[in-house]
């Protein structure tokens, strides 16, 4: 289960929820400027409101970002990378010093504004109810995922300056996002390789180098694990989306490994003890696999 879809199972956001949001995306769209313009009176109410928007050229840009975000309520792409835009979010409040209070006042007037622009518009009916029903939900989703940021400020231990240890925490996110872009060249450059050794084992059974039966089985072998590269390669990209990491993507790739040892050694003059130790491997290896994916589904 990836990370928004455990969200939405949290708080039992279902597809009728998302139907009814897109469905009344149109009052979103009609009332934007509105939304917009009262949500700034409210803020206005704040005194320290003129620190965290000194001038003109940051309230035209965080007009934007707010018109965006309530637009994206109605859109119903609540997806990974929906998440992954909320984090960022977060992570500029905290980094810009806002109180959560901001944040926790700032969605509550978003939830009053919603209500009575449905009440305005279907009035005391069980639409509307059903409306502000899935509003609600979407608008707790967003609040608990704003302040994620915050909790983790709090649990955070101060050995460092904050400003020291928030760079250095900065620096390690991009770290590790460069190592991910890393694995993710080196398994396009080895899927390359992969496909030039088929071709190699094509070639050698032309020639006569090795028998068709063998050859047809290295090359089988060498497909199931081209296949397993490209899993492993559409999970990673995945996880560069925000997505969790897929630990059952390796697994599958030593698999196919080993599966491809296992067709070639019946071929050859491998012991018996042999076989059976790479038998019994990969059946360790499938169990693994099995209590993973197991977990994920629990």
């Amino acid at each position: 289960m990836t990370p928004i879809e455990e969200f939405k199972k949290a708080y039992l956001i279902t597809e009728q929820d998302i139907e009814n949001l897109v469905s009344v995306k149109y009052l979103a769209e009609k009332n934007l400027e509105d939304f917009i313009a009262k949500f700034y009176d409210y803020l206005l109410r704040f005194k320290d409101t003129s620190k965290y928007l000194p001038d003109e050229k940051t309230v035209t840009k965080h007009k934007d970002k707010v018109k965006a975000w309530f637009l994206r309520l109605f859109e119903g792409n609540y997806n990974d990378e929906y998440l992954l835009t909320l984090n960022k979010v977060g992570e500029t409040h905290v980094k810009i010093g806002l109180p959560c209070h901001y944040v926790n006042s700032s969605m509550s007037f978003a939830r009053r504004y919603t209500h009575k622009l449905f009440t305005d518009e279907f009035g005391c009916s069980k639409h509307r109810d059903t409306i502000v029903s899935s509003i609600d939900k979407i608008l707790d989703l967003n609040l608990d995922v704003l302040t994620i940021s915050y909790r983790e400020e709090e649990m955070r231990t101060f050995v460092l300056p904050p400003k020291v240890e928030y760079s250095l925490i900065k620096f390690a996110q991009k770290f590790a996002f460069s190592m991910d872009l890393f694995l993710l060249l080196v398994l396009m450059l080895s899927s390359l390789f992969v496909l030039g050794f088929v071709g190699y084992e094509v070639y050698s059974i032309a020639t006569g180098e090795i028998s068709v039966e063998t050859g047809i089985l290295k090359i089988l072998g060498t497909l199931l694990i081209i296949w397993a590269i490209g899993e492993l390669l559409s999970a990673e990209i995945h996880h560069l989306k925000g997505g969790k990491f897929a630990i059952t993507a390796f697994l599958t790739l030593a698999i196919a490994a080993v599966i491809r040892k296992i067709l070639i050694a019946t071929l050859s003059t491998e012991k018996v003890a042999d076989i059976l130790t790479l038998g019994g491997i990969v059946l360790a290896l499938g169990v693994v696999y099995w209590l993973i994916g197991h977990s994920d589904k629990s």
